[in-house]
């Protein structure tokens, strides 16, 4: 016995409609209350890549992603009868790909009937339209496949078994890229440190890396230059936190009497040089406290104390051409001593020139 047309029916409703697998009738199970999965694949040759660049209304001429075939541009396309199928029933064009109206409304197909040499099929001959004339002789183009089938109850009468006409069609077909190749591909990952993107054999050539301490206690980005890299030898350096621009900016502090010890304020990258450091006293400090700015090689490189009247509130200024030529970036820091001090506070700025 013959599969039912409402079995099909019932399997293209969930499957199209819901993505599911059919498992039983429609009376035993509806759609929604099919359980697995089934949906259809796309295979890479299938991606129009450049879908994004189709016009949205059909173009006048032939471009890079669309082929246009009309009476304007010379190639009102004359599609070939399928002997196959009933007589005069179905026409294939012999091209695939055709852009359909979802990329905009220019593009729906437009079929002619006339005798097969006419010149401008699209002036000279009939056209007919896809919800037919009336008379139960609609059409359904397949935009995939290039094949076009009067579908109705009828055929129209241009067509008929008593004309000679053949079917010419007016559209445009996509010949843009297909696939995903040229695409970018690659994975991006964030990492402690360098010792974690070593142990990660899932990082991939091409791929980019986010360190957030490159050993240095600033993060650097790379991409790998080959998949699974275990060395520094196998990674590309594409940017640091210095290269970013952080080190150019302004390292600010505010500080009072009781931060006693060194306070950091920022970091200085190896040869770096020329600094104006700033300290505005915003209130005087009292007993014996001094301040002074620099690094743990010179505490007063930047600043030394005796450049800075605590007592008296105002704004201080020293400049610096010292060369920092260290393997690794240099903490900047506060140093505040005071042993008998109760009140004061500053505002600490140091610049790169």
């Amino acid at each position: 016995m013959a599969i039912s047309d409402s079995q099909k029916v019932d399997l293209l409703w969930k499957k199209v409609g819901f993505a599911k697998a059919k498992t039983d009738t429609n009376s035993n199970k509806f759609a929604p209350n099919e359980a697995t999965a089934s949906k259809a694949k796309i295979s890479a040759s299938q991606i129009l890549q450049q879908s994004s660049s189709i016009p949205g209304t059909q173009p006048a001429s032939n471009t890079s992603i669309v082929e246009v075939y009309s009476d304007s541009v010379g190639n009102t396309l004359l599609t070939t009868e399928d002997t196959t199928a009933t007589d005069n029933r179905t026409w294939t064009t012999g091209v695939t790909n055709w852009v359909d109206p979802s990329f905009g409304a220019t593009y729906q197909l437009k079929v002619y009937a006339a005798a097969s040499g006419t010149a401008n099929p699209q002036t000279n001959g009939t056209q007919l339209f896809e919800t037919g004339s009336g008379s139960e002789d609609q059409w359904y183009f397949d935009y995939d496949a290039g094949i076009l089938n009067f579908i109705g109850t009828n055929l129209p009468s241009a067509i008929g078994t008593g004309t000679a006409n053949v079917i010419y069609v007016a559209g445009a077909k996509y010949v843009g890229a297909f696939g995903v190749g040229g695409l970018d591909t690659s994975t991006t990952f964030k990492k402690s440190n360098l010792a974690a993107v070593y142990a990660d054999s899932n990082i991939k050539d091409g791929d980019l890396v986010k360190v957030d301490d490159n050993g240095d206690g600033e993060y650097a980005f790379y991409m790998s230059n080959q998949d699974n890299p275990t060395q520094a030898s196998h990674l590309i350096l594409m940017g640091t936190a210095d290269s970013s621009g952080s080190d150019s900016g302004t390292m600010r502090a505010n500080v009072s009497y009781s931060d006693t010890g060194t306070t950091n304020i920022g970091n200085i990258s190896a040869g770096a040089s020329g600094f104006r450091t700033t300290v505005e006293v915003t209130q005087v400090f009292d007993g014996d406290t001094t301040l002074r700015v620099g690094d743990a090689g010179d505490a007063d490189r930047l600043m030394p104390d005796a450049e800075v009247d605590l007592s008296e509130v105002g704004t201080y200024v020293a400049v610096s051409n010292f060369v920092y030529g260290a393997a690794a970036d240099t903490d900047v820091n506060v140093t505040i001593a005071s042993s008998t001090g109760s009140q004061g506070t500053a505002i600490v700025t140091v610049t790169k020139a």
